[in-house]
């Protein structure tokens, strides 16, 4: 299985985790109620934007430890947030904590997590 077909069910895992903690951030206030539109999901393009960023930003990590695995999951995170809804994310003060705390949820997951080390490994 190439890495492309892989990125999807991970990528609705992601967005399963984003959508919970945006909604979490829109009832305590932090968020407006609604964002603008992002861009198409799911499209070929997109993915491959995803898997060039991906690429470049788990260049030099050692994804054979449990540290390394952690800081993939983080730079899987922020290149499918960055992806999706633009470079503009890496400005907002949150979005290190938001960034933080969806990686953590990814891993806290034992079947998302398996997952998610299995797409990183191929890369």
């Amino acid at each position: 299985m190439d890495p492309i077909s892989r990125i999807n069910p991970t990528l609705d895992a992601l967005r399963r985790q984003l959508s919970e903690n945006i909604d979490k951030l829109r009832r305590s206030g932090k968020l407006p109620a609604r964002g603008p539109a992002g861009p198409a999901r799911g499209t070929a393009s997109g993915a491959q934007a995803l898997e060039s960023l991906l690429a470049q930003r788990l260049a030099g990590l050692d994804r054979r430890t449990p540290e390394g695995l952690s800081a993939a999951t983080r730079a899987f995170v922020e290149a499918a947030l960055i992806t999706e809804f633009g470079q503009e994310l890496l400005a907002d003060p949150g979005f290190g904590a938001l960034l933080e705390d969806i990686a953590a949820s990814l891993r806290a997951d034992p079947e998302v997590r398996s997952r998610l080390d299995g797409l990183l490994g191929e890369f």
